[in-house]
């Protein structure tokens, strides 16, 4: 058994044996001679192939040589022992015959060349096409793209007749795409080759086919603005490279998207599997929402925790309620960028939307729940004129809206139970992902999911992702002092990578000195849109009074680690409603929490949050640290009067 790929790599195996040849010129040979199977290649192609227009008079020995190993490598035959020149080898055995002005590479079956069960597969797909069996047609067309495991004899150095012929392939693969691009349009599945679509254009960026099947698609997933400019992106490529405008057909489509004119695919299909409209208020031609944000590339360790949550909101469970899973973890500790990529890859699962619900702009008073529920449903399509105005009406709306279709809600920074009820979806066969930053206010019922800081290792790769420098290697020492002082901190360790990759001319070792020398530095470096200071102070900002006075207490303490007798000796007659409002620190994760087998629970506030609290308490609650040359009994915790420090201008 011999098995030929050509739609990528060269790769030849024979009895599952890797017999592929490594010589440049026996290469083209074969892949001359494969890509014209059980046909005759003459001699003068060949040499036209190996030499073009110079071959050297040895051109015919040398051929007859390759000829001779190619034979002797990939086990051909050359026919029946003892039978005439030129006769055919023995039923099914590959072969390399030699003709009277060529070779001939007999095949029994080519659908061991992935070339031609790339065209087999396509033939069928059109035939299925033709007959009315879209469904059919568009798996079929996928199956034969699937064949491809990159450009057409991308390794071979081509010569004339290998160059057009890898030139044809590559044509008739952009074909077949557009082909199954247009199918999966028509059956109003838009948001599933949105991915392939986007990677199709970029690495087409004149094909106007492709740039037009992206804007419909955009368009129906409710995303106008990326539609748009994908139209201005392909017409800048086309002026600069080749001086000229988009087709007449693009620019219609462009009209359409500027004046929110979709085709009726998704209300279609909407129609067809509910058995009936969508419902009063809602647009008829609404495609199903898929508000994700990107997922993150550099995503690094969480595996158990993502296994964990995808076993219990995507398995088959017995019982038959909505399912819901709140991640916890410290400041910084990457809770969104983890539901992200836990929503990314559930979205399979939920094919009638995907909504991200960002609830911060709630906590900081920029924006009110109404508001942001509103928001969502007209991503449902239901328009705002038709939705009422209190957040009861329009929650049990959305309720409604859910109640029959698979949807997965990412609800991001949570502050309170209240808000995550209100915007629950209603359908048993939907789920919900919630961040929330203080436990304390979690559901009762549910998942909860804690995230730990990364590993020493982890924060290593995820530096070395983010950073991708090429001098860590030799400042190994420097990075891995980097990554001690974020203490595990996904935010802090993007923080300081960014920094490092955004000054190619900083290495590890004069970042580390910065921090050393300005604390406050590593705080304040931005990850994205944020940094450990903007998270700490929101988490900060929405605690109660009580809560806030234990805590400034706490950092006023001359040691960092308390037993809870220690703070009971020192709250004396306020030690319930201390312990009560401890627990609540540690439930909102600005105070840790162990208990060292036997003993009394041990408390601490993180060095880093420490160092982030320290900066936001208010002036005149600051705390000095005290002078460690006094003499103190062992064990003591002393209450040292609190300063503000000086805050740069």
């Amino acid at each position: 058994m011999i098995e030929i790929g050509l739609l990528g790599s060269l790769r030849v195996r024979r009895n599952g044996e890797d017999v592929t040849p490594s010589a440049p010129k026996l290469r083209r040979v074969l892949a001359l001679l494969v890509l014209n199977a059980n046909s005759l290649v003459s001699v003068d192609q060949l040499c036209e192939e190996l030499w073009e227009d110079h071959p050297p008079f040895s051109a015919l020995t040398t051929l007859q040589t390759y000829i001779y190993q190619l034979r002797r490598r990939l086990l051909l035959a050359t026919g029946q022992q003892g039978a005439p020149f030129g006769s055919r080898p023995p039923h099914g055995t590959p072969a390399l015959l030699t003709r009277v002005s060529g070779y001939e590479l007999r095949l029994q079956d080519k659908q061991a060349v992935d070339a031609y069960r790339f065209e087999r597969l396509v033939e069928r797909g059109k035939a299925e096409e033709r007959g009315g069996a879209r469904e059919e047609a568009a798996r079929t067309l996928a199956e034969a793209l699937d064949v491809w495991r990159g450009p057409a004899l991308v390794d071979v150095s081509a010569g004339r007749r290998l160059s057009a012929w890898s030139t044809q392939l590559e044509g008739r693969r952009k074909n077949v795409q557009e082909q199954r691009f247009s199918l999966e349009l028509e059956l109003g599945r838009h948001h599933a080759v949105l991915d392939e679509l986007a990677g199709a254009f970029r690495d087409h960026p004149t094909h106007e086919a492709f740039a037009g099947q992206l804007m419909k698609a955009l368009h129906r997933c409710g995303r106008r603005p990326d539609a748009l400019e994908v139209f201005r992106t392909l017409r800048g490529h086309l002026v600069d490279e080749l001086g000229l405008e988009p087709s007449l057909q693009l620019q219609r489509l462009h009209q359409e998207v500027l004046a929110d004119r979709r085709p009726p695919t998704a209300a279609v299909a909407r129609t067809a599997r509910t058995g009936g409209p969508a419902g009063p208020g809602v647009r008829p031609n609404s495609p199903a929402p898929a508000q994700l944000p990107a997922d993150i590339g550099d995503f690094v360790g969480r595996e158990d925790e993502l296994a964990q949550l995808e076993a219990f909101l995507g398995g088959n469970r017995a019982c038959t309620g909505m399912r819901v899973v709140e991640v916890h973890g410290p400041p910084g500790v990457g809770k969104s960028a983890f539901a992200i990529r836990a929503a990314h890859r559930l979205r399979p699962r939920f094919p009638d939307g995907q909504l991200f619900i960002d609830l911060s702009t709630v906590g900081d008073g920029s924006q009110q729940l109404t508001d942001v529920l509103s928001a969502c449903l007209s991503a449902c399509g239901i328009e705002r004129e038709k939705q009422p105005t209190g957040l009861d009406e329009l929650s049990r709306l959305f309720r409604s809206w859910t109640a029959d279709r698979r949807v997965l809600v990412v609800v991001d920074d949570v502050l309170t139970a209240s808000q995550l009820r209100a915007v629950m979806p209603g359908g048993a066969g939907c789920a919900v992902v919630a961040t929330n930053r203080y436990r304390a206010h979690s559901l009762s019922t549910g998942r909860k999911i804690t995230l730990p800081t990364l590993s020493a290792d982890e924060a290593l790769q995820l530096y070395d992702r983010v950073a991708d420098d090429s001098s860590s290697a030799k400042d190994r020492a420097a990075v891995r002092e980097l990554i001690h002082m974020c203490e595990g901190l996904p935010l802090a360790v993007r923080a300081v990578a960014g920094r490092v990759a955004a000054r190619p001319s900083w290495s590890a070792g004069r970042l580390v000195d910065r921090l050393r020398g300005n604390q406050r530095l590593l705080l304040e470096l931005p990850a994205g849109t944020q940094s450990l200071m903007s998270t700490v102070a929101s988490s900060y900002r929405h605690l109660p009074k009580p809560s806030r006075d234990l805590l400034h207490t706490l950092l006023g303490l001359s040691r960092p680690r308390w037993r809870i007798g220690e703070l009971r000796a020192l709250m004396r007659g306020r030690a319930g409603d201390m312990e009560t409002l401890l627990e609540y620190l540690v439930d909102v994760h600005l105070v840790e929490e162990t208990t060292p087998s036997g003993t009394d629970p041990v408390y601490t506030v993180p060095t880093l949050t420490r160092q982030a609290l320290l900066q936001l308490l208010p002036d005149g609650v600051h705390a000095d640290r005290p002078d460690d040359t006094v003499d103190r009994p062992r064990g003591d915790v002393v209450l040292v009067k609190i300063k503000a420090p000086r805050r740069a201008s």
